[in-house]
């Protein structure tokens, strides 16, 4: 796919992310944490995680500075208030004395580091406990051990492990059968691809050997995953289309994408949560979309993505 092609499906793609952050805005109150959210008797999947994917895939989408300026105020809004609700991170150093050796709350904490945003205290606290030999001899998953070190690099620790020995642990860097693929072994691939890519914004953290492979497979799971009406996978999947070097034909995909997307900018899970107007089945999804459309977009106009 030429580059003059990328940009034909620019107008296809170029309103989804604005239409997204809409909705995402109109639901702030969702995304708001408990009172005391370091309480354990908390769900942190229905607390802190949905906080979290906010922050990180805002982030992205303001990089790529393919916002209008009201909905790059909206997003930069978006990004604040993620900041605000942790306390300016004391949430976070709280979570981690009472748990000190979660990954999530670094993970999260991360994502605002990067962007400039510290607390002191908590970063005294992650050079203490990412020091100790427990932090280096946990027994995590390969994929979420990718995600801790590339949290590791962005908070300025440094990283516990080479990311290319828990790389060849993963599905995708193992090498697993292209044939094997599932929903689960498709998030597996795309978190592993967004956390050697910095979430999709530096292409060269993919291997050769990978680059082929996706080159190869990625279409196939696609179209596996749009034919199964699995939105939120299949924008992951978009996102992953939106690095590799080589372009790919994901028109038809996005096409398909975006008449998923309500009028209110929303995007269900699957096809079949499509009717269930819950916040739950809808928050993520929503965040992909838009996170890989500002992606697509980005690469329409210029041929590359930005970190």
């Amino acid at each position: 796919m030429t580059s003059a092609q990328l940009t034909h499906q620019e107008p296809e793609v170029s309103g989804v992310a604005p239409a997204a952050l809409r909705w995402l805005n109109a639901h702030r109150d969702d995304f708001r944490l408990p009172e005391e959210p370091e309480d354990p008797r908390h769900d942190r999947d229905v607390t802190l995680r949905p906080l979290g994917e906010l922050a990180r895939l805002i982030r992205v989408v303001l990089a790529q500075d393919v916002l209008g300026a009201e909905d790059r105020r909206l997003a930069d809004e978006l990004f604040a208030f993620a900041w605000r609700e942790t306390g300016q991170g004391e949430v976070l150093a709280a979570i981690a004395r009472r748990e000190p050796f979660a990954t999530y709350p670094l993970e999260i904490y991360a994502v605002f580091a990067r962007a400039g945003l510290r607390h002191p205290g908590f970063d005294a606290q992650l050079r203490h406990i990412t020091g100790t030999r427990a932090w280096r001899t946990a027994e995590r998953g390969a994929t979420r051990t990718l995600a801790v070190l590339g949290a590791e690099h962005d908070a300025g620790l440094p990283r516990h492990r080479d990311p290319l020995a828990a790389l060849r642990e993963t599905w995708l860097g193992g090498g697993a059968e292209p044939w094997s693929f599932t929903a689960e072994a498709g998030y597996a691939a795309t978190h592993t691809v967004f956390h050697l890519t910095d979430w999709c914004t530096e292409p060269g953290g993919l291997t050769a050997e990978l680059r082929e492979h996706l080159r190869l497979w990625l279409p196939a799971w696609l179209t596996c995953s749009v034919e199964a009406g699995h939105w939120d996978l299949a924008g992951e999947l978009l996102a992953v289309a939106a690095v590799l070097p080589e372009p790919m034909d994901v028109a038809q995909a996005w096409a398909v994408l975006a008449s998923a997307q309500g009028a209110d900018g929303a995007v269900a899970e699957t096809a079949e949560l499509a009717r269930d107007g819950g916040f739950r089945h809808h928050y993520h999804s929503t965040l992909v979309t838009a996170f890989s459309a500002a992606l697509t977009v980005r690469r329409s106009m210029t041929g590359s993505v930005r970190s």
